[in-house]
C-alpha cells in the first residue's frame, strides 16, 4: 500500500512538471462558426462575397424555411 501511494505521489509530481516552459495545457478551442452560416448552406459564403462580384442563383440548400417553433438565433 505504501509503495502504491509513493508511486502515485511521484507520478503526480512528475506530471506537474511541464519542462517546456510554454505553459502546456490544452490547445485553444476552435473558433465559433460565423452567425451568417446558421442561415443556410450557401448564405454565409454569399454574405461574405465581394459586394461588386456577380450575383449567383440560390441553390436548394441555400435558403432554409422559417420555423416558428424553433428557438431564436442569438445575436452576439
Amino acid at each position: 500500500m505504501k509503495n502504491a501511494m509513493l508511486i502515485l505521489a511521484l507520478a503526480l509530481g512528475v506530471s506537474a512538471c511541464g519542462g517546456s516552459g510554454g505553459g502546456g495545457g490544452l490547445p485553444p478551442p476552435p473558433p465559433a462558426a460565423p452567425l451568417e452560416d446558421t442561415f443556410g448552406a450557401g448564405f454565409g459564403a454569399t454574405f461574405r462575397a465581394d459586394p461588386n462580384s456577380n450575383p449567383r442563383d440560390p441553390a436548394a440548400g441555400d435558403i432554409v424555411p422559417v420555423d416558428p417553433t424553433k428557438d431564436a438565433t442569438g445575436v452576439p
